[in-house]
């Protein structure tokens, strides 16, 4: 009886969720957490802006963990050029030598359908062959059936999939401290993708994390030419601190081979407290998600890599609700609501995309706590500058700062601050700058989230709007 009744009390509650629709009550907030100035307007947003440097995550899709249909509409809005998958062989082999990509075709379509350009993760194992296929298990040892299936993939997908990453995070679980099972898998595999489709480009490795002694073993065994492309993937409380490692890695590979390109391949935040996966036992919120996010965003940006966020959607596994999506779901899948963190990316990547540069700059502060200041460039003139408290992890508090900051070089003549995860454009009179000082000295509000510094035609406006009802 007490089972019975515990599984109706449960089933009641995921049928009320999953009947709720309605605003971010955490994005209202945000909101009405204005700094202290005066709003001019709105970030237009474009709908039709494909940002290569920029990926979202579609991942999980072949544990089916999510379900794609119910947030397909939502992947263009984001801006995003990329989409990362996941392939998932014992959902498209069930029975050995016959292949059924009838579920993966919807997807690849789907994104193609918004021209959101996937990338396939090639990774996890068929139990028809004695493997696992999630997260964590053993590469397999016998590559027949895995080459088999890889080929098929490629010349299925041929023209619509440019780019297959091999395996995801190879150096957790039962594979740590075993970098010759990953070089036997590349060697393996990377001469059948480039036989199938050699238009296509290779990515390896998708470390969980910098495992320092996994890739340089794993450097010794491969030569050049091998792959295109490494990923890592980087959860920090603070994102900031992972820039070192992707500094190192960058480094590393470039002495291996120099046209290979680095690429942010997986990161993000939740938006509540979990017992699993990356970031658990923190007392994470929608507050500190966005910003998490936005941050990462920003380092990756800094440092001239393209950058995938996890994940678009809140994924259900068999025991455990991961919160990590811009999109809050039910436990059937379904959109209840767009997260702060969903404008937060929609935004950001409109106001980075692929034809803004970054430049280091020069800048003094008047605050003792640290600053990061990343300039921006556009066809070779400055255009502003994107910047932050980046000493400590971000908080879920709306507390702004305000600091003189003096950036070299940085003469806007009508600049205006960008907030991103609202999206709100703020005015800056004569006490915020002097537009006759030889040295542009700003004084302006700042926290532990990323805000823009721009000269005014750059932030395309749209009116003060009396109600953020659209948003929903």
């Amino acid at each position: 009886m007490r089972k019975s009744l515990l599984t109706l009390c449960f089933l009641a509650f995921s049928q009320a969720l999953s009947a709720q629709v309605g605003p971010s009550v955490t994005y209202e907030k945000f909101i009405q957490a204005a700094p202290p100035l005066t709003q001019a307007g709105v970030l237009k947003t474009d709908a039709s802006l494909r940002a290569g440097r920029w990926s979202i995550g579609c991942e999980c899709l072949d544990r089916d963990m999510a379900v794609f249909d119910a947030y397909k509409p939502y992947v263009g809005q984001l801006g995003v050029g990329r989409a990362r998958i996941q392939s998932g062989w014992a959902k498209t082999e069930k029975e050995k030598g016959k292949y059924d990509f009838a579920w993966l075709d919807a997807i690849v379509d789907g994104l193609l359908e918004q021209n959101v350009q996937p990338w396939m993760c090639l990774c996890y194992g068929n139990p028809l062959y004695g493997d696992g296929n999630t997260l964590g298990n053993a590469i397999p040892s016998e590559l027949g059936p895995w080459k088999k299936y890889v080929q098929a993939v490629v010349e299925h997908f041929k023209g619509r999939v440019k780019c297959y990453e091999i395996w995801n995070e190879p150096n957790i679980s039962v594979n740590v401290g075993h970098p010759e099972r990953y070089v036997k898998l590349l060697k393996a595999t990377s001469p059948v993708i480039r036989k199938a489709d050699p238009d296509a480009r290779i990515a390896a490795f998708a470390l969980a994390s910098l495992d320092y002694a996994f890739l340089d073993k794993a450097l010794k065994s491969l030569n050049p030419g091998c792959f295109d492309i490494v990923t890592l993937h980087k959860y920090f409380e603070n994102p900031d601190e992972g820039d070192y490692d992707f500094k190192y890695l960058t480094e590393r590979i470039h002495t291996f081979d120099p046209s290979v390109k680095v690429v942010m391949g997986e990161s993000g935040c939740p938006s509540e407290l979990g017992w699993a996966h990356a970031l658990k036992y923190q007392e994470w919120t929608e507050y500190s998600q966005a910003k998490v996010i936005l941050r990462r965003m920003a380092c990756d940006f800094a440092l001239g890599q393209p950058s995938s966020i996890f994940t678009i959607v809140d994924l259900v596994y068999p025991d455990f609700r991961q919160s990590f999506g811009l999109l809050c779901t039910s436990l059937q899948g379904k959109v209840i609501y767009k997260k702060p963190s969903f404008y937060a990316v929609r935004n950001m990547v409109n106001l980075l995309p692929d034809a803004v540069e970054p430049v280091e700059v020069t800048f003094t502060s008047s605050l003792s706590e640290p600053l990061k200041v990343t300039g921006l460039v556009k066809e070779g003139r400055p255009i502003g500058a994107l910047l932050y408290l980046s000493g400590d992890k971000p908080s879920s508090e709306l507390d702004w700062r305000q600091a003189r900051i003096t950036v070299e070089g940085l003469k806007l003549e009508n600049p205006v601050l960008v907030e991103p995860i609202t999206g709100r454009i703020f005015s800056l009179d004569r006490y915020h700058y002097s537009p006759n000082s030889p040295t542009r000295t700003y004084s302006l509000p700042v926290w532990d989230s990323p805000v823009f510094l721009l000269e005014r035609g750059e932030a395309a406006a749209s009116p003060v709007r009396d109600s953020w009802e659209e948003e929903w």
